[in-house]
């Protein structure tokens, strides 16, 4: 079935850039566009009226965890200074023993949440970089049901990490531990790429640089390329992973990820923050951004998460320049790649100190092709004849935006998540006026909620000083609950 989207501002892809045409169409036919750019004049079988709003290609969030990240967002909030740098240890480090994973269910509801809530977001192509374990036939399922474009596996590492008595952090390794979650990863792969009427697609993922053996990172770097799948890690996260790295390999995560043969062009490395162009690293020697540049690599930028850490890429318009890809993902909630983008370009004029850093034209492509290299997709993050159909919607004529004379500095000025009106993936409306299509949006927000507040009651257990969650973080002002 041909379908015409009409008279919106259409960020169409002409072979090389976007570009943007005034009151232009965008025509699919099932899955595929075949016309993208000025006003379309043939047969259509229906027409969306697209007058006041951008339609865009869909963004690729490449940096979403399925495991809900309750603990990331609340515990990260930083208002206590018990991690100081440390990031993901605050919530993934817990007493040995003592932190079980979540019911079925809850892994279900959370997952959905996840899935939906990226995708109201304006995410058309969800980078799973690390999910909870099991029910593998529910989450390619549940990827099928919703419509969703997810790349994926469950993560892999060989060093566990815990919190003791005191809170000191310690690393386990079980080499044997480690080979298991790789083999488990690489069945995902094997039993679930290419389902989902092809939109579920697998990917590696190697947990963090340092919770991972360099002969781990190896072995999962050739089951990548046997499989012919991306990889990721996260690197370049936190000043503990930069020392570990350092002190283990005499080399900074980046150049360690180069020297074995893990960093090339399908590897996704999440955040890149610390490296030797960051501050904090205090190490003059050599330069990780050359080095991303001449591998190949994407780096995944997450704004948002780290700006709560008082943290940023250094950066942004110098990887940019470099020739580094660049693509943005959101790590922690909230999954608003609009928000993301415009501290994408803010920030970059801050860290810079210029404030022709951080361009429109720049953040957009991050958040579009920039997330297209690694996974080697040249029909995803474009509006181009014979490219999927994922298409966004979004409002720009409004009250609440600005009166603009270029609706790409619009959206990434003033646009926010609710303005994104409706989501397209695989020429299946999933998004439209505001809410979902296939489901209840209540009910899935009530299950995750319940997951989410259980999950926050459980803290005190495997936590080292037995904290509960409004000691660790206290509100930002006193709350009295109904009773």
């Amino acid at each position: 079935m041909k379908t015409h989207i009409t008279g919106g501002w259409v960020v169409a892809f002409n072979g090389k850039s976007h570009e943007v045409h005034e009151q232009g169409s965008v025509v699919f036919d099932d899955d595929k566009i075949v016309h993208a750019g000025p006003a379309y004049a043939g047969p259509a079988d229906t027409t969306i009226q697209a007058r006041g709003k951008l339609v865009s290609p869909g963004f690729i969030n490449t940096h979403v965890h399925t495991a809900g990240n309750a603990g990331d967002y609340l515990l990260l909030d930083m208002a206590k200074n018990d991690y100081r740098t440390s990031n993901y240890m605050s919530f993934a480090a817990p007493l040995k023993g003592k932190m079980t994973p979540p019911p079925a269910e809850a892994t279900a509801a959370l997952r959905t949440f996840v899935f939906l809530h990226a995708l109201k977001n304006g995410t058309t192509t969800i980078i799973d970089v690390g999910g909870l374990r099991g029910d593998y036939d529910g989450y390619a399922r549940l990827v099928d049901e919703l419509g969703v474009r997810v790349y994926g596996s469950p993560p892999f590492r060989d060093r566990d990490t815990f919190m003791d008595a005191k809170g000191r952090l310690t690393y386990e390794e079980n080499a044997e531990v480690g080979r298991e979650r790789l083999q488990e990863a690489v069945g995902f792969v094997k039993s679930y790429d290419k389902t989902a009427q092809g939109r579920l697609r697998g990917m590696l993922n190697a947990a963090q640089v340092e919770t991972c053996s360099e002969r781990l990172l190896r072995e999962g770097k050739d089951a990548a390329r046997q499989l012919d799948v991306p990889i990721h890690t996260h690197a370049g996260g936190n000043l503990v992973e930069f020392e570990r790295i350092m002190n283990e390999h005499r080399k900074t995560p980046i150049q360690f990820l180069a020297d074995i043969g893990f960093l090339d062009e399908r590897t996704l490395l999440g955040h890149a923050v610390f490296t030797t162009a960051h501050p904090w690293s205090r190490y003059p020697f050599g330069d990780d951004v050359k080095v991303l540049a001449e591998r190949g690599g994407t780096i995944g930028h997450c704004p948002y998460k780290y700006a709560k850490m008082a943290m940023t890429l250094h950066s942004f318009q110098r990887c940019v320049d470099a020739g580094v890809t660049v693509a943005i993902g959101t790590d922690t909630y909230p999954m608003d790649m609009l928000g993301e983008l415009r501290l994408a370009s803010l920030l970059s004029k801050t860290t810079d100190g210029n404030y022709q850093s951080g361009q429109h034209r720049d953040v957009f492509n991050a958040a579009t092709l920039g997330g297209c290299r690694f996974i080697k997709r040249d029909d995803l993050g474009r509006l181009a004849p014979g490219a999927k159909a994922d298409i966004l919607l979004i409002t720009l004529d409004q009250l609440g935006t600005l009166v603009y004379a270029d609706p790409i500095k619009a959206l990434i000025d003033a646009g926010t998540a609710r303005d994104i009106d409706t989501v397209i993936v695989d020429g299946k409306t999933l998004v439209q006026g505001g809410r979902l299509t296939r489901v209840d949006e209540d009910a899935v927000y009530a299950k995750a909620r319940e997951a989410t507040r259980t999950a926050w009651t459980h803290v005190p257990r495997w936590r080292w000083d037995g904290a509960e969650v409004e000691r660790i973080i206290p509100p930002a002002f006193p709350i009295h609950r109904a009773r």
